[in-house]
């Protein structure tokens, strides 16, 4: 299972936790598997069923507030019996002053306690997006990843098919990529998945008998981007006599990436076809077929009212 480290949380500067540790020094290498936050409200009136000890625990002041307003021996049976769980860490925010205690059971147990300079809401909205980007399911796909037109388009087939070739082609006409040849995809949320570069490939494209090129370089910023929602598939394939290609349209293909069913096009490559073209035609119906606009339907219904009327006469 996907996860990250205590102290991968304290290093980030991306998302500005301004993150430190205070106490539990040990459990720094302890992994978070869960997105999701808990702020420890109702835990720590004595409602501990409601603890998922494998959530980031945040303080806020409402909960400084009320462990100081106890008598000590309740402030420490709280605590003590808080620490008892297998809690991934602690996080108090607005680097409130922390209950002695506090410090004293997570040392001892060795469960991280964090502070932030942050108010609780920002820590809270902040943490949940680097959370959320970093235990995404991921996983790689052999492809090319373009932006046309503003759709997403993930173009897949057997090596040396012609994918780059058309990516290239697709820049010229003035299309961006993502990138080339591994893609990187993420699921964020429920349905949507996001795909861009390793590091090491990012802006690069290779063709075969030039090599590798850098479409950044060679043809401006415009031509790439950072990553992108994968909105359709177009598969390559071998052109075979054998095979009946779609020529109306009604049957609609899918294409699974990590539980989604993306739509899915299949375009035969032979000699004389403009496949870049027909890649970006694939894009354009997209965006008709999500405006309510779906040709190959309109078409059968002309088609079968045109047939009714004639069995009527």
């Amino acid at each position: 299972m996907k996860g990250i480290t205590v102290q991968e949380l304290i290093d980030d500067r991306v998302y500005g936790l301004e993150l430190e540790a205070i106490s539990g020094f040990r459990g720094l290498l302890r992994k978070i598997y869960n997105p999701r936050i808990q702020k420890l409200g109702l835990v720590i009136t004595g409602h501990m069923v409601y603890l998922h000890p494998h959530r980031v625990q945040i303080f806020g002041n409402s909960e400084i507030t009320y462990l100081n307003s106890l008598p000590e021996e309740e402030n420490k049976r709280i605590i003590s019996v808080l620490c008892t769980h297998d809690v991934v860490c602690f996080v108090v925010a607005r680097n409130l002053t922390v209950p002695g205690h506090l410090l004293t059971e997570t040392e001892e147990k060795g469960i991280p306690l964090l502070s932030s300079k942050l108010v609780t809401s920002v820590f809270i909205e902040r943490v949940t997006r680097l959370l959320e980007e970093k235990l995404a399911p991921s996983t790689t796909v052999h492809g090319v990843l373009m932006d046309i037109m503003g759709i997403g388009v993930l173009i897949i087939g057997r090596p040396g098919i012609g994918k780059s070739e058309n990516a290239l082609e697709l820049i010229t006409r003035g299309h961006r990529l993502v990138v080339d040849d591994v893609v990187y995809v993420k699921k964020k949320g429920a349905v949507d998945l996001y795909g861009e570069a390793p590091p090491m490939i990012k802006n690069l494209l290779e063709i075969r008998g030039i090599g590798i090129v850098d479409v950044a370089h060679l043809f401006g910023v415009s031509a790439v981007r950072d990553t992108k929602k994968v909105n359709l598939v177009v598969e390559l394939v071998d052109w075979n006599e054998k095979v009946e290609y779609e020529r109306v349209g009604l049957k609609e293909e899918r294409y699974r990436i990590l539980g989604i069913d993306l739509p899915m096009v299949k375009v035969p490559l032979s000699s004389g076809r403009n496949t870049a073209a027909i890649v970006e035609l694939a894009s354009r119906n997209h965006i008709l077929k999500q405006q309510g606009v779906f040709t190959a339907a309109e078409l059968e219904e002309k088609i079968l009212k045109s047939m009714e009327e004639k069995t009527k006469s």
